[in-house]
């Protein structure tokens, strides 16, 4: 009776070492294809793309976004992705209390485009 529980433990054993590296293996799987395809994120969920620093900082996107808008007030700006193209979404304010969001390629600085928030 000993024997048998004693190969009984044995082929559980392999069991749950084949388990663990078949789980290993899967999410080895699915992290190559994540990254292969594009469409991995970083620990906050933001796309890799986004993980590596822009080519302009913060207040120069805030500084174009202010040129494009005349007479606006900067309000906030935080990276973002447009069609595969790091942006700044830059918030901006005017005078008379209109909100405007400004995308500014993060790279080049140059207003991708500008609308009015509800």
């Amino acid at each position: 009776m000993g024997t048998f529980f004693r190969h009984a433990a044995s082929a559980m054993r392999w069991l749950l070492v084949g388990a663990v590296v078949a789980a290993v293996a899967a999410g080895a799987c699915l992290g190559v294809a994540a990254v292969a395809t594009g469409s991995g994120t970083d620990h906050d969920g933001a796309p890799w793309s986004l993980v590596a620093a822009p080519g302009i900082d913060r207040q120069k996107a805030m500084d174009a976004a202010v040129a494009a808008v005349p007479g606006s007030t900067a309000v906030s700006a935080e990276l973002d992705s447009e069609r595969n193209t790091t942006v700044w979404e830059v918030e901006v304010v005017t005078p008379e209390g209109v909100e405007y969001e400004v995308s500014v390629d993060a790279n080049t600085g140059v207003v991708r485009g500008t609308a009015e928030r509800d």
